[in-house]
């Protein structure tokens, strides 16, 4: 009796097991997802989305797919959009759900604010399919907005926030990018500014100053300037007709550059004009600004309004403003460009050094695996403190330039006191001769460069070294045991 009763038991408890899985687990999440799908509005896949419009009492906005994730704003007018706030948009129009039903069929939707509405979204997809719904006021808590879909008087509960994702002005929505580029496939930069003309060359991962002789150049300092000009943003649209003002000084500006970019060099130009408060419309007379003398005991007021000046992306058709401290960072000198040290590679790709000196020659290898570095053929181990002294040596900002040197006599490079080269799986990375000394320091030239360096004599004094003074001490002989 007792295993019946039992049996009985197992059986209930798996039939009620059964019944908590179908219908309270299984069950439940079914009735979860049904209650969540009787919200859903809308729910398409945003990539499916080709066109979204934004229509308000005072404005329409139209956006059309132009790639994967690109867009172009064509009304009110053709212009350049910013693609990431576009996407951002379409995500949120392309889910919309609500909170509940207020009326089923109301008599009046100016009231809700939904005739007119305060903002209409619509879209089209690929499928040729448009949905569109309205927005109108918050309720009176302010944690929910009345909408309606097109051609219904149903008036829908939706939160406040998936309204709010909807309030863009068109500039909101516009390609704020000053000049849109890909910083790291720069091939070449041109610039002309007041302070003259400076052009810079790329070639593999470094940049160099094309000037009656090419020059190397601070690379970290030109990629700090194409970065400020990839991520530089415009501060106000210029929405005016230009032609109705008498110049906008492009034909004269203020700083003019010239980028080509990637493998097939596409050419980039910006140009940038006068600035705002000096723009004049035709027939207009600029008025002479009032002279106030200020009274002794008061300091003339500062302006804190940012100068602004008009700009010119030749790849669109809008004018805007750009700020001066934008612009001031482009008002440079090739020499503003030019790399300081002595001579310019990466250190971790050198695997061989030949070092010529008073003391002898010195030859260095790398070990095997990156490692310790050896000297001479017999492969003896070198300090690694005083290898890298060679490397800091070389890196070290120099005193000035000769860049119209004459003879190499004149500067003792003919019989050079110190040489050194650096190579890269036999390849030249660095190849420098220092000569006589100079007011300031030591003449030194780097081979493939015209110009001849007054480089620090803390550098040849560390290239000085002989043999002896790169070499590990070798350890200290056991000492003898003793026999019992």
């Amino acid at each position: 009796m007792r295993f019946k009763g039992t049996l009985v038991l197992l059986i209930l408890c798996a039939g009620f097991g059964a019944f908590l899985y179908f219908y309270e687990i299984k069950g439940g999440e079914k009735r979860t997802k049904a209650k969540e799908e009787e919200t859903i509005v809308w729910k398409v896949p945003s990539d499916d989305v080709q066109q979204v419009d934004l229509i308000t009492p005072d404005q329409h906005i139209t956006a059309i797919r132009s790639g994967d994730k690109q867009w172009k704003i064509t009304a009110p007018r053709s212009l350049d959009a910013d693609s990431d706030e576009l996407n951002r948009l379409v995500s949120s129009a392309s889910d919309i759900s609500r909170e509940s039903v207020l009326e089923e069929n109301a008599s009046n939707l100016g009231q809700f604010g939904l005739d007119p509405a305060r903002t209409t979204v619509a879209l089209k997809t690929k499928d040729g399919s448009a949905r569109e719904i309205r927005f109108g006021d918050n309720n009176p808590t302010g944690s929910s907005t009345y909408a309606a879909l097109r051609g219904k008087n149903q008036v829908l509960l939706v939160s406040a926030s998936v309204a709010s994702a909807f309030n863009k002005k068109l500039d909101d929505l516009r390609n704020h990018s000053i000049l849109s580029f890909e910083q790291f496939e720069t091939q070449s930069l041109d610039m002309q500014s007041a302070k003259g003309k400076v052009q810079l060359v790329k070639e593999g991962d470094r940049w160099w100053i094309q000037e009656k002789e090419r020059w190397a150049a601070d690379t970290s300092a030109v990629s700090s300037l194409l970065g400020d000009l990839s991520n530089g943003r415009i501060k106000e649209f210029f929405d005016d007709d230009p032609d109705d003002y008498a110049t906008l000084g492009f034909d004269k500006p203020l700083l003019d550059l010239h980028l080509t970019v990637g493998k097939d060099k596409a050419i980039k130009h910006l140009v940038v004009g006068l600035e705002k408060s000096k723009l004049v419309k035709r027939g207009q007379v600029k008025a002479k600004p009032e002279e106030k003398k200020a009274k002794p005991e008061e300091k003339p007021a500062e302006n804190t309004s940012a100068e602004l000046y008009i700009a010119l992306d030749e790849s669109r058709d809008d004018l805007f403003f750009v700020d001066k401290e934008f612009v001031d960072k482009f008002l440079k000198t090739p020499s503003d460009f030019r790399d300081k040290a002595l001579a310019v590679f990466q250190r971790w790709d050198i695997d061989s050094i030949l070092l010529t000196n008073a003391k002898g020659t010195v030859s260095f290898t790398k070990a095997q695996g990156g490692g310790d570095w050896l000297v001479g053929d017999a492969k003896k181990k070198a300090k690694w403190d005083a290898v890298n002294e060679l490397f800091d040596a070389l890196e070290k900002p120099v005193k000035g330039f000769v860049d119209e040197p004459g003879a190499p006599s004149n500067y003792g490079l003919d019989n050079s006191v110190a040489h050194i080269v650096l190579k890269q799986g036999g390849a030249v990375k660095v190849d420098c001769r220092f000569g006589k000394d100079a007011k300031e320091g030591v003449y030194a030239q780097v081979q493939g460069e015209l110009c001849v360096k007054i480089a620090d004599k803390e550098s040849l004094d560390k290239i000085g070294n002989g043999e002896s003074d790169f070499l590990e001490p070798a350890p200290a002989a056991a000492p003898p045991t003793r026999k019992k």
